[in-house]
């Protein structure tokens, strides 16, 4: 990596902006990449850092493609309708219907959260998000957020759907709420209570990574479960469960990207940490990738993770920004663990992120995780 770089400010808005729509951006890629421009994002994310009230989500958090070329200068809110039941709204991201949402439960508790739904209104997007404790009840606590809406087609592994009927046997969902860079339906079947493959054809799993919400009122949730290929397809496994830990039938919003930004935004991190127990480890190669938008591209350091204690994991993220991020944490495996942030923090050059996993009664248990870091950090040499 080169050793003269200059973190800029404001003063490349003019520079980032020119040409491109309010509250939509190009996709970043290398330089020459013409194809990549033909998908375009609009997103938005914040980290509800109150339980309770009506609140502007945290500045050093919440950014969204209606603000400046950073992301900053936006007021994403948050607002309790009810015993762990919340709106998030997003300014000026709603130009468009469809879109995608991830959410994640934040805290050292046993509390998860889910996407009860998201709707445009006006040119803004409203995010409903219910959160429980691991019995099932409703419960107040904080929770990060991201909302991400993707058009168009290009030569990136780019998909998202939202699983929106999950008794059928086979379908393909609303197209509304589905994308794919490769022009085609994204399809999925059941394959069991609560066992779901969704197909993303022209995708390629090597090197991706995975998210899963589980979506509705109720208080089940979901997780990857694996992902691979088939044939020209990528193909990823979804399970779900009610609170006691049983297989259940669920809706569910997922989220794939390889060598893209995820969840929109400028920089990105992503690692499946696929040791639930080493107290330090390198995750798999083939699964991780750190990439700082602007001259210095994919990050040369490993990202790094360990166990701290039962549940409980510490992951290292090299040349991500601690500040202007979000994080997202999926559950990985086949039984009905569910992982959440416990915390976020570090430097301009490295970030850290600490993760607790649980069973199905609440209790510190190791599992193995999916990680999705979005930074705003921007660098020119």
């Amino acid at each position: 990596m080169k050793s003269k770089a200059l973190l800029l400010g404001s003063l490349v808005v003019g520079i980032m902006s020119a040409g491109c729509a309010v509250g939509y951006e190009a996709e970043e890629g290398e330089v020459g990449d013409a194809q990549q421009a033909f998908v375009s994002h609009a997103w938005a994310y914040a980290w509800a850092h109150q339980a309770t009230g009506s609140f502007t989500a945290s500045s050093s958090y919440s950014r969204s493609s209606s603000g400046d070329a950073f992301g900053q200068g936006v007021n994403n809110t948050v607002t309790q309708l009810g015993a762990g039941q919340y709106r998030v709204r997003f300014p000026d991201v709603g130009a468009v219907p469809g879109g995608h949402v991830q959410v994640t439960a934040y805290g050292a508790g046993a509390e998860r959260c889910k996407v009860n739904s998201w709707v445009r209104s006006g040119d803004d997007v409203d995010v409903y998000v219910n959160c429980f404790t691991a019995g099932g009840a409703p419960v107040n606590t904080l929770f990060s957020v991201a909302y991400v809406h993707k058009s168009g087609t290009g030569s990136s592994d780019e998909a998202y759907v939202w699983a929106n009927n999950p008794t059928a046997a086979a379908y393909t969902p609303a197209a509304t709420y589905q994308f794919n860079s490769s022009g085609v339906n994204n399809t999925i079947a059941r394959e069991g209570v609560g066992y779901y493959a969704v197909t993303l054809p022209g995708q390629t799993a090597g090197g991706a990574t995975v998210e899963v919400t589980a979506y509705g009122p109720g208080s089940d949730h979901c997780k990857v479960g694996s992902w691979g290929q088939s044939g020209d397809d990528a193909v990823v496994r979804v399970r779900c469960f009610d609170s006691s830990g049983a297989p259940s039938d669920s809706q569910f919003t997922l989220n794939f990207a390889r060598s893209r930004q995820v969840n929109g935004g400028l920089s990105y991190s992503y690692a499946w940490a696929n040791n639930a127990t080493a107290a330090a480890y390198t995750p798999s190669l083939s699964y991780q990738e750190g990439y700082i938008a602007g001259d210095l591209g994919e990050v040369e350091a490993d990202i790094t993770a360990g166990r701290t204690s039962a549940g409980r994991y510490s992951v290292s993220l090299p040349g991500m920004s601690a500040s202007g991020s979000n994080v997202q944490i999926t559950a990985y495996g086949s039984g009905p663990e569910y992982c959440k942030v416990v915390g976020w923090s570090g430097t301009e050059t490295n970030a850290n992120v600490n993760v607790a996993c649980f069973d199905a009664s609440g209790a510190p248990a190791d599992t193995r995780f999916v990680l999705v870091y979005t930074d705003d950090k921007f660098i020119v040499l």
